[in-house]
């Protein structure tokens, strides 16, 4: 929503630049001192203009160009200062627009920076989960085989004891409970 009212906002500013060139038109147009200066502007343009004019069609040496009336040159400074201010807001929507993509693009960079780290923890999170579950692993098995050691002592004390008593059962056949 933000970036819709944003580009309305630029589209409104881009529809009023004409205007606005054309107030600031008339202001340094009748203010006096940026009046002398745009009108010097418009004599330098205008001999540029006939210079490449000349080399583009191939003419050399040195010609005099004349200035022009101040009648032409006020037109010419007009066109100048309006289409310098309209270039000038085009130059400043596109810095803005761009310094807005830029911002989004860091907040856009900074997230998915964010989560690789995340996943990275996460997964350095289960790394040492797995770590200590072999760990615990390792240990219930050496407990597990002590166990098993163990059984089987006690298996072999066992058969030893049945050995023993089935022994006995032959020569005291009243306390052998088979007596046979």
């Amino acid at each position: 929503m933000a970036a819709l009212l944003f580009k309305v906002g630029l589209l409104t500013l881009k529809t009023a630049a004409k205007p606005l060139a054309s107030r600031f038109e008339k202001l340094v147009l009748n203010h006096p001192v940026w009046r002398a200066r745009v009108i010097e502007m418009a004599q330098l343009v205008h001999k540029m203009e006939v210079k490449i004019t000349r080399g583009a069609e191939g003419r050399t040496g040195k010609a005099f160009v004349a200035d022009m009336t101040e009648e032409r040159a006020l037109d010419l400074a007009s066109k100048f200062v309006s289409e310098g201010f309209l270039y000038g807001m085009g130059v400043a929507l596109v810095a803005v627009e761009l310094q807005r993509k830029n911002k989004e693009d860091s907040a856009k960079k900074a997230k998915d920076a964010a989560d690789k780290q995340a996943i990275r923890d996460l997964h350095e999170r289960h790394l040492q989960a797995e770590k200590d579950l072999r760990a615990e692993l390792r240990t219930m098995s050496g407990q597990l085989h002590g166990l098993d050691e163990r059984l089987l002592g006690m298996d072999a004390r066992l058969q030893f004891m049945e050995e023993q008593m089935g022994r006995r059962r032959g020569w005291l056949p009243s306390f052998g409970g088979g007596g046979g």
